[in-house]
């Protein structure tokens, strides 16, 4: 995944802030012991995000925090979220999804490009040997690597509907979020969850490196939708796209908004809630802002259950 979804730490309170935190490290810690320690480098921000919606289905007894020594914060011990079924799948999850873009890559991919998936060759293999001791994860890696074959497909045929194949990744999202559960409600609410996660991360990463795709000539569904209409004179993504993007995205972040009122309450899921409705719109307004603009300087939009609050003169740092 690549970082889209994360908390807007200056709405946290305290405690919320240090959950999810330990969240964050206890996830670490998890992924070197079920996926090896090399593939603690992968972690991310959106696998957090998985890992505390996973761990707010758990009953309050299978969640503990203790203070552990880490090899990068070695000065002092950290709090940190104990093993636990959520940590452990989402572990698994991340080396299914790890190893399923390393394959996309390699086929996809041409030239100087195709070395990174080399590299990531040996990562991959040691993390699915690992993690086949600790959680079966056959059926998950097969619907991960059939949403990819299905996205290269509408890619390579130059798809011009970015709705077409966000809507995939989204699918792909959801059986991540999904796998393993057996309860109707929570299936549903981690459905939601992972289908409008995965349509954000999709076209938020299209927006981001769209300059860059038509620069370079990559594939990208808003290029070829919108054509010589993307970008304005300056070569930046033009008003009429930049606001087609915020429509879309808000599109989806309301539907997650819908989905994390029915969660229980808990600590937890206040913090989903940040991410949510403060969090990713930040994201939203960072990458309308460009990569050298200033997204502090902008109107942050909060998305809040069932309707758009605009916040105006932000003035967040």
């Amino acid at each position: 995944m690549f970082g889209y979804v994360r908390p807007y730490v200056p709405s946290l309170q305290v405690q919320e802030y240090e959950i999810y935190r330990a969240v964050y490290c206890g996830l670490c810690r998890t992924m070197g012991e079920v996926t090896g320690q090399a593939s603690r480098l992968t972690l991310s921000y959106d696998f957090c995000f998985l890992a505390a919606l996973r761990m707010a289905f758990l009953d309050s007894r299978e969640v503990a925090y203790e203070q552990h020594r880490c090899p990068v914060h070695f000065t002092r011990s950290r709090f940190m979220a104990e093993t636990n079924p959520a940590l452990v799948y989402t572990a698994a999850a991340a080396a299914c999804l790890t190893d399923g873009k390393r394959l996309d890559d390699l086929q996809d991919e041409t030239g100087t490009a195709r070395l990174k998936p080399y590299a990531l060759t040996p990562l991959c293999r040691s993390m699915q040997h690992h993690v086949q001791k600790h959680y079966p994860t056959e059926a998950l890696a097969e619907k991960i690597r059939n949403r990819l074959a299905e996205l290269s497909d509408l890619e390579k045929a130059g798809c011009t509907s970015a709705e077409e194949t966000a809507q995939v990744f989204g699918l792909l999202m959801q059986d991540v979020f999904t796998e393993g559960l057996t309860d109707s409600t929570k299936r549903a609410i981690a459905g939601e969850f992972g289908l409008r996660t995965g349509r954000f991360i999709y076209i938020c990463d299209a927006m981001d490196d769209l300059c860059d795709d038509i620069r370079n000539h990559r594939f990208n569904p808003l290029a070829g939708l919108w054509g010589d209409l993307a970008l304005n004179e300056e070569g930046k993504p033009s008003e009429m796209l930049k606001s087609a993007f915020r429509t879309a995205a808000i599109v989806d972040l309301e539907g997650l908004g819908r989905a994390v009122e029915l969660l229980p309450d808990g600590i937890l899921t206040r913090i989903l809630k940040n991410i949510v409705y403060q969090g990713m719109p930040y994201t939203l307004t960072r990458i309308l802002a460009g990569k050298n603009g200033n997204p502090g300087k902008r109107r942050l939009y909060e998305i809040s259950p069932g309707a758009i609050g605009e916040i105006t003169d932000a003035e967040k740092q």
